[in-house]
């Protein structure tokens, strides 16, 4: 009896110890700081690099913890960032410089580019083979666009001389129905958006004459028109001046996962396609990676490191949109972006 109750009262301190060191170890991990994302739409492969960062560990490895705030119709993140909803934004370029420079500005302020170009482009359809189309192409046509981007149109014609008055416009929806059906040549899209379902739909035996068995051809105007920055990452000045550290931890797990998505794609589109919320599978996020992925890079981040954010960009960008009347002036670029929080990041190629 006596050898009975010695092993109960051993079991009871083993795991009483056991409990006590379970305890310790919980209370010694170091509490993640949570930081808030919003985002401009709903969660999908444009932000991969965020839910790769997560789903890889990078931002607890940078003792944070990543809540992203989904965005979509109505949902602008730029106002959701101002107010201290929440830490960081995504967005457009061009969301950032109007609010900064608003009659009632809101205080963000750029610190990264996850697209180092705006996927703008005039697509018309075409054969495997045919040439890339230029904007000389565009003269007697007609150019399907939305109501908000014919100064979009005009100003890429006039930087490569070509005159607007040769060039029909027609106003349609955002999705590629009158280009496939024949009502206007070329339609205004995003390479990485609408290109997809022209894809989808020529490869159906129901595709409509003008798509069956063709590819579409583009004219970026990114090439032809103007290098805007999109899927730009935004904080206020307030977060930066006050939690500075927060900043770079972020933009480093950020980054890292950037990198883990370009150089491991087929491991992090599986990351991708698991992720909470997330809407595209696998299929899209292949044809987006290789779309998208071109988009992301460019000198300035292959010297400076993922996420770089070039200071001219932006200048250009504001001086653009001060022509087209969106703003009324014009400051130094240090006032709505910097790249002070860059981690170096660099792809291994």
């Amino acid at each position: 009896m006596f050898k009975m109750l010695k092993k109960s009262v051993l079991a009871l301190a083993i795991g009483t110890a056991a409990a006590l060191g379970l305890h310790a170890a919980a209370q010694a991990q170091p509490k993640l700081e949570e930081v808030k994302v919003a985002l401009f739409w709903l969660r999908n492969g444009e932000v991969s690099a965020l839910m790769v960062a997560d789903a890889k560990g990078y931002f607890a490895e940078q003792g944070l913890k990543l809540t992203l705030v989904d965005g979509g119709p109505g949902r602008n993140p730029v106002p959701t960032v101002g107010a201290g909803q929440a830490d960081f934004g995504v967005a457009p370029g061009s969301e950032v410089v109007r609010a900064r420079l608003a009659p009632a500005p809101v205080d963000v302020v750029a610190i990264g580019s996850m697209e180092q170009v705006m996927p703008l482009a005039y697509i018309k359809l075409g054969n495997p083979g045919d040439p890339d189309p230029t904007p000389k192409d565009l003269e007697g046509k007609t150019v399907g666009i939305q109501a908000p981007g014919k100064f979009f149109l005009e100003s890429m014609l006039k930087r490569n001389n070509i005159d607007p008055a040769k060039v029909k416009t027609s106003i349609v929806l955002g999705t590629p129905e009158p280009l496939m059906v024949g009502k206007v040549d070329y339609f205004a899209g995003f390479l990485t958006n609408q290109t997809y379902q022209i894809e989808q739909e020529a490869l159906k035996p129901t595709a409509p004459p003008a798509v069956k068995g063709k590819t579409w051809k583009a004219i970026p105007f990114y090439k032809y028109g103007l290098a805007m920055p999109t899927n730009v990452v935004f904080a206020t000045n307030k977060t930066l001046k006050e939690r500075p550290e927060t900043v770079r931890k972020f933009m480093r797990a950020l980054a890292m996962g950037m990198k883990f998505d370009h150089e491991h794609t087929a491991e992090a589109i599986k990351l991708v396609d698991a992720y909470p919320a997330q809407l595209e599978r696998v299929d899209k996020l292949a044809w987006r990676a290789k779309i998208q992925h071109p988009l992301e890079v460019n000198e300035g981040t292959k010297a400076n490191g993922l996420l770089w954010t070039d200071p001219k960009v932006w200048t250009d960008m504001m001086d653009f949109y001060k022509e087209a009347g969106e703003i009324n002036r014009v400051v130094p670029a240090s006032e709505v972006m910097t790249n002070a929080f860059n981690a170096g990041v660099k792809l291994a190629n």
